[in-house]
């Protein structure tokens, strides 16, 4: 997981978000978001209800690469949609690393709901 307040910081820049607002959202003080970003690490339950505040998946949190292409939201995920024109064994490969970061996200997401039933 990289940085969380960094990558807290960055949505707050992108979504245009208030730090006070999404504390009041969220029941908190402002003091109390900083004190989150500052920390190694947050709790499932926090790192949930932050994530549907701020209409990501959980698994952002996880992802080194968070910041998507958007052939892939609007595409059919295929790598034709994802990379554009390429040749077919340059496809093949981008099919074959598509399959590896699927399962990567799986195994995170099981993970996730391993801690988050602890």
């Amino acid at each position: 997981m990289k940085h969380f307040g960094n990558q807290l910081d960055e949505l707050f820049r992108k979504k245009k978000v208030v730090q006070k607002d999404f504390a009041e959202k969220m029941g908190v003080t402002a003091v109390t978001i900083t004190k989150w970003k500052s920390q190694e690490s947050i709790d499932a339950a926090k790192l949930e209800s932050i994530s549907k505040q701020l209409n990501v998946p959980i698994s952002y949190w996880f992802d080194e690469t968070h910041i998507t292409n958007q052939s892939i939201a609007n595409g059919d995920g295929s790598a034709a949609s994802i990379y554009g024109n390429a040749s077919a064994g340059a496809l093949a490969d981008k099919d074959k690393e598509i399959e590896h970061l699927k399962d990567l996200l799986k195994e995170k997401e099981r993970t996730i709901q391993i801690l988050m039933n602890k």
